[in-house]
């Protein structure tokens, strides 16, 4: 008997694991996932402010007002 019983706890101790494993896997792929989207995000906002900041500067070297809105007449 007490045989039995300790091949049912050895069952339910490696069941246990396995389930406790992959919900601990489970939740450190989200969490993985999570940091990566917000480091995708990051990065894009820092290219999105640059190319903001580079047409700013190249805008302000474009000449006068009024040549630069000719030259933007056709553009759109």
């Amino acid at each position: 008997m007490a045989e039995i019983l300790i091949w049912l706890v050895a069952a339910l101790g490696t069941v246990g694991g396995v389930v406790l494993g992959r919900l601990l896997g489970r939740a450190e792929g989200k969490r993985t996932g999570r940091e990566e989207a917000h480091l995708n995000a990051q990065r894009d906002q820092t290219e999105r402010m640059d190319a903001g900041r580079k047409a700013v500067r190249d805008g302000r070297d474009a000449g006068a007002p009024a040549d630069r809105l000719r030259d933007n007449d056709n553009a759109w």
